[in-house]
C-alpha cells in the first residue's frame, strides 16, 4: 500500500474507529485452517447494501464443536458446517469488540477437511474500508479497500496475513456496469433477475485475505501488456483520456521486475484502477491495483514532469508489492516493514532506467531525510513493533516502515554489492513464495547469500529504535590520513550505551581529486579507519546510501565547504550535508548561522540539487525561527543569498531545461516569494495566474503549484473564487493545486471560508484532511484552524485513523508556540485517541523542538543577520 502518496507528500487505507474505544484485532487460533474462498456479492448501489454467499474449504486440526473467524458489520442469514458426510447447521455468537463469530455446532467436527457455508449480508459503507461506496459524477460505485484487517467486513474470513488461501470470486450486478477483481472474467452470464448479470473470475493464486479486491461500475480501460501478461489500466469513463502514461509506465515497470526478479510476475493479468474515493495512495491487491484518480490520471497537456513522476512512483511501488507482500507476505503486522520498506526501496528502480533524468537517487535521499526527522524523536519506534489491536496495526503504516526501511535496504545493498544483493533478494523471494516470512527469514537469508555479516547490520536497525549520529574527525599522521568515527545516537530517549552495526563508506579528496569509497563496519562506540595518504577533504556517507547522520570536526567541515565548489561531492551528498548540518541545527548542536553560511555558499556553487534542501529549510525559518523585528533583514538576506541562482536560471521555463533546472527554478521562485517576499516575484506569479484563469495564456506545468501558491499570498476575493470555480471545473482534471493553494490566502475572511468550505459536500473526506493540514502548517491560520478542529473533532472522524485524522494531528506539528502546544496536549487529554496516539506524541515533541529551537538559536539568527 503506498501511504506515502497522500502525504506527498506524503504518505501509505482509512479505518473509520470509534477512536474511543479500543478494537482489538483479536489473533485466530490455529486449530482450523482456510484452504479455498468460494466468494459471491450481490451489490445494490441504489439501497446500498450488499449480498453474499460464501463457502470456506477448512482443515481441521482436531476435533471442536465451534470455529471462529473475523466478521465486522456482517449480518449472518444462513450458516452451515459440512464435515464427514454430515452438515449441521450452525449457530452464531458475535463479539463485535474482538470483530469476531464464533460457529457452534450441536456435533464435533472430526478432524480433517470440512466446508463452512455462510450467506449473508452487508452494507457498502461510507468510511473507505471493506466493501464500501464510493460517488462518480451522477452515479454510485461499490469498491473494496481490505487492508489491513477490513476483509472481515466485506466476508466473514479468517482475516489474518499468515492464514493464506485460494479465492474463488464472482458478482452479480447492474447490466450496463462491469467488475474487477483477482482474477480473468471467465463467464458473462445474464440474471439472475431482470437488469443483471452475473460475472465470473478465475480463481486466485495462495494469498491473505487483505489482497482481495472486487470495484463494480461503468469502469473503461484503455489495454496493452508486457512480457505476455495482459495489463489494463481502468478509470471512470469521462478520463479514459488520461490513463495512457500510467499504462506506458506499467508496461515498463513489468519488463523491468520480470528481469530483476528470478520469479516472473507471479498472477496472470494486472489491471490498475483509478477510484473517485480511496483512503490510501494506493493498494496492491494482487492483480488488481486500486488507486487514487489523481495518482493515476495524467492530462497530457496539463501536467508537470513531477506529476507525472509521482505517477510512475505509485505504480512501481504498487507493483513491486506484487513481488514483496503479495507473492511472500509477512506473517503478522509486526513485520509490515516487509512489505511496505522493499515496494518503497524498489519503486524508483525502473525509473532510474526508463526517465534517469528524473534523477530518482536524489528522491531516495529526500525519503531518507522524511525518516530521519521522525526518527530522532523520543516518540520513535523500532521498525519492528509488536502489535495487536487495529489502532496499534494501523500505526505502523508509517515513514519507519516505509522510508526508514527502504533506506535501510538501500544501506545494505550498497555494503554487499548491488548484484550479490540481487541474487540474495531472489533467493529470499524464491524460498518463501506464496507464503509467509519474518525478519529474521529475510536477514538470515540475506546473510547466508552474500557471506556478509548482514543479519547483525538489520537486525541492529530493525529491533531499535532509533538513529545514530557518525562523529567524524581526521588527522594526518606520516603520510596516513587516521580517521576517528565514534557512534551514539542522535534519538531523543534512546540509551546512551546503544550501538548499531553501521556500514560507514568513505569518500575523499586527493591532489585534486575526489577518490572512490572505502568502507568500514562500525560496531563499537569508537573506531579508528587508516587511509593511505593525506586527505584534502573527507566525506562520510559516500553516495549518501548510510542510514545515519554525520556530524564533522569544524576543520573537516570547512574542507567540505571548499569540496562544494569543485565536482568532489555528488549532487545526492551534498544534499546530505545540508540536511545533516540542519540536522544538528534542530538539536541546538549547530549554530543557525553556520547552516545559513552554507547554504549561502551552496547557492553561489555550480547549480545542483542541494539548493533545494537549503531552500526548504529557509522557508522553515521563515515561519517559524523569525520575530517580527527581524523580518526586513531576514527577507533582504534571501533576497541576496538567492540572487546568484535567479541570475543562472530566470523566472522563466525553457523549453531546453532539464528537469532538475525546472525544479530548482519553482523552488527558487517560491522561497523568493515567500520567505523573501520579492515584489518581483509576487507580481509575476499573480499575473500568470490572472493569465492562466482567463484563458489569456498558460502557465508551465513545472511552476504552476508555486505561482498558485505565490499568487493567493496577497489574493483578493475574485482570485478567491476563481480558484474555487477552477476547482469545480476541474472534475476530470487535478484539483488539488487549486485546493492546496486555498491555504496561503492571508485574508481572515477568505481563510473562514476555506474552513467551512473544508466540511462542504464538494471536499471528498479523503480530501478534507490534507486541506485542514495544510491550512494547520501555515502560521497565520494555525490559530483558528486549530480552534476550528477542536469545534468540529466529532464531524472529522469520518476521515478516518489512519491517513485522516493522522494527517490532521501531524498538522499540529507545524505550531512553534508554547501556548498552542499545551492547548494540543490538554485537547488529546480529554479527547483520547489510542489509534494515533503516537501520531499525538511526536507531534507534541516536534513543537517542544521547534521552541527549543527557536529559545536557542534567537541569538544566533539576530547576529547573523545583524552583520
Amino acid at each position: 500500500m503506498n501511504a506515502k502518496r497522500t502525504a506527498i507528500a506524503v504518505a501509505a487505507a482509512v479505518l473509520l474507529l470509534a477512536v474511543t474505544g479500543l478494537m482489538r484485532a483479536q489473533r485466530l487460533t490455529q486449530a482450523v485452517v482456510p484452504v479455498h474462498y468460494d466468494l459471491h456479492f450481490t451489490p445494490n448501489l441504489l439501497t446500498l447494501r450488499f449480498e453474499g454467499n460464501e463457502r470456506i474449504a477448512v482443515q481441521v486440526q482436531e476435533p471442536t464443536t465451534s470455529i471462529t473467524l473475523n466478521a465486522a458489520q456482517i449480518q449472518f442469514v444462513e450458516t452451515t458446517i459440512a464435515a464427514g458426510g454430515l452438515t449441521q447447521e450452525a449457530a452464531v455468537s458475535l463479539n463485535a469488540n474482538e470483530e469476531t463469530a464464533t460457529l457452534t455446532v450441536p456435533r464435533p467436527i472430526l478432524a480433517g477437511a470440512a466446508t463452512i457455508a455462510i450467506r449473508y449480508s452487508g452494507v457498502l459503507n461510507d468510511q473507505l474500508r471493506g466493501f464500501y461506496l464510493s460517488h462518480g459524477t451522477n452515479r454510485n460505485y461499490a469498491t473494496t479497500q481490505m487492508e489491513p484487517t477490513d476483509a472481515r467486513r466485506a466476508f466473514p474470513s479468517f482475516d489474518e496475513p499468515a492464514m493464506k488461501a485460494t479465492f474463488s470470486i464472482s458478482a452479480t450486478i447492474d447490466e450496463g456496469d462491469t467488475a474487477i477483481s483477482n482474477g480473468k472474467i471467465v463467464s458473462d452470464t445474464p440474471g439472475p433477475g431482470a437488469g443483471k448479470h452475473t460475472l465470473t473470475f478465475s480463481p486466485s493464486p495462495k494469498m491473505s485475505t487483505y489482497l482481495v479486491a472486487l470495484a463494480v461500475g461503468d469502469w473503461a480501460c484503455v489495454s496493452g501488456g508486457a512480457d505476455g501478461i495482459p495489463i489494463r489500466i481502468c478509470g471512470r469513463p469521462d478520463r479514459k483520456d488520461q490513463l495512457g502514461f500510467a499504462l506506458q509506465a506499467a508496461e515498463f515497470a513489468m519488463k523491468y521486475y520480470n528481469r530483476y526478479f528470478s520469479i516472473k510476475y507471479p498472477f496472470e493479468k494486472l489491471d490498475i484502477l483509478g477510484v473517485p474515493d480511496f483512503a490510501a495512495g494506493a493498494m496492491e491487491n494482487a492483480g488488481a491495483i486500486f488507486s487514487r484518480e489523481e495518482l493515476l490520471m495524467v492530462d497530457e497537456n496539463n501536467t508537470s514532469t513531477r506529476q507525472r513522476e509521482s505517477v510512475a512512483d505509485t505504480i512501481n511501488h504498487e507493483m513491486a508489492h506484487q513481488w514483496f507482500g503479495d507473492l511472500v507476505t509477512m506473517r503478522w503486522w509486526s513485520d509490515s516493514w516487509l512489505n511496505e520498506g522493499f515496494a518503497t526501496w524498489m519503486e524508483r528502480r525502473p525509473i532510474q532506467e526508463w526517465h534517469p533524468e528524473w534523477d530518482p537517487r536524489l528522491d531516495e535521499v529526500r525519503d531518507t531525510q522524511s525518516a530521519m526527522s521522525v526518527d530522532t524523536l523520543a516518540s520513535t519506534r523500532a521498525i519492528r513493533t509488536p502489535v495487536e489491536s487495529t489502532e496499534e496495526i494501523n500505526q505502523v503504516f508509517d515513514t519507519i516502515a516505509y522510508q526508514k526501511t527502504g533506506a535501510v535496504v538501500r544501506m545494505v545493498e550498497g555494503y554487499v554489492g548491488a548484484q550479490a544483493y540481487r541474487a540474495a533478494i531472489n533467493a529470499y523471494l524464491t524460498k518463501f513464495a506464496y507464503g509467509n516470512a519474518t525478519g529474521e527469514d529475510y536477514w538470515k537469508t540475506i546473510a547466508q547469500s552474500t557471506g556478509k555479516p548482514v543479519d547483525g547490520i538489520l537486525s541492529s536497525y530493525v529491533t531499535q529504535k532509533g538513529m545514530p549520529l557518525v562523529s567524524v574527525e581526521t588527522t594526518c599522521v606520516g603520510g596516513k590520513t587516521q580517521v576517528s568515527l565514534k557512534q551514539q545516537p542522535i534519538s531523543t530517549g534512546v540509551p546512551a550505551s546503544t550501538t548499531w552495526q553501521i556500514p560507514v563508506c568513505l569518500k575523499r579528496g586527493r591532489a585534486g581529486k575526489a577518490e572512490g569509497t572505502t568502507c568500514a563496519l562500525l560496531t563499537r562506540p569508537s573506531q579508528t579507519v587508516t587511509l593511505d595518504g593525506c586527505s584534502a577533504w573527507l566525506f562520510a556517507n559516500a553516495d549518501s546510501l548510510g542510514y545515519y547522520r554525520t556530524a564533522y570536526a569544524s576543520r573537516d567541515l570547512a574542507s567540505l565547504g571548499t569540496a562544494l565548489q569543485g565536482s568532489g561531492l555528488s549532487a545526492i551528498e551534498q544534499s546530505t550535508l545540508v540536511e545533516d548540518a540542519w540536522a544538528l541545527v534542530r538539536l541546538n548542536q549547530q549554530n543557525v548561522a553556520d547552516f545559513l553560511s552554507l547554504s549561502q555558499q551552496i547557492a553561489a556553487a555550480p547549480l545542483g540539487p542541494a539548493v533545494l534542501s537549503a531552500f526548504t529549510r529557509i522557508n522553515y525559518i521563515s515561519d517559524h525561527l523569525i520575530e517580527a523585528a527581524q523580518r526586513p533583514a531576514f527577507e533582504r538576506w534571501v533576497r541576496d543569498a538567492l540572487k546568484p541562482v535567479a541570475d543562472e536560471l530566470g523566472t522563466a521555463a525553457r523549453p531546453e531545461d532539464s528537469e532538475e533546472r525546472r525544479s530548482i527554478r519553482a523552488a527558487m521562485l517560491y522561497t523568493l516569494g515567500y520567505a523573501g517576499r520579492d515584489r518581483n516575484v509576487l507580481t509575476l506569479a499573480r499575473r500568470s495566474v490572472d493569465m492562466q484563469l482567463g484563458n489569456a495564456g498558460t502557465m508551465d506545468p513545472s511552476l504552476a503549484n508555486t505561482f498558485l501558491e505565490l499568487a493567493a499570498i496577497d489574493g483578493d476575493q475574485a482570485l478567491y473564487d476563481k480558484y474555487v470555480a477552477q476547482m469545480q471545473r476541474a472534475a476530470r482534471g487535478r484539483q488539488s493545486p487549486y485546493r492546496s493553494a486555498l491555504a496561503y490566502f492571508t485574508d481572515p475572511a477568505l481563510r473562514q471560508r476555506t474552513l467551512e468550505f473544508a466540511l462542504s459536500p464538494e471536499i471528498r473526506s479523503q480530501d478534507l484532511p490534507l486541506l485542514v493540514a495544510g491550512l494547520l502548517a501555515r502560521p497565520p491560520s494555525s490559530r483558528e484552524t486549530w480552534e476550528f478542529v477542536k469545534t468540529n473533532w466529532d464531524g472529522l472522524q469520518k476521515t478516518g485513523v489512519f491517513q485522516g485524522l493522522p494527517a490532521i494531528v501531524n498538522g499540529t506539528g507545524n505550531f512553534c508556540d508554547p501556548t498552542l502546544r499545551d492547548d494540543v496536549q490538554r485537547f488529546f487529554e480529554a479527547h483520547p485517541a489510542r489509534a494515533f496516539e503516537r501520531n499525538i506524541r511526536q507531534s507534541l515533541e516536534t513543537i517542544d523542538r521547534c521552541i527549543q529551537t527557536r529559545n536557542q538559536q534567537g541569538q544566533n539568527l539576530a547576529a547573523f543577520l545583524a552583520r
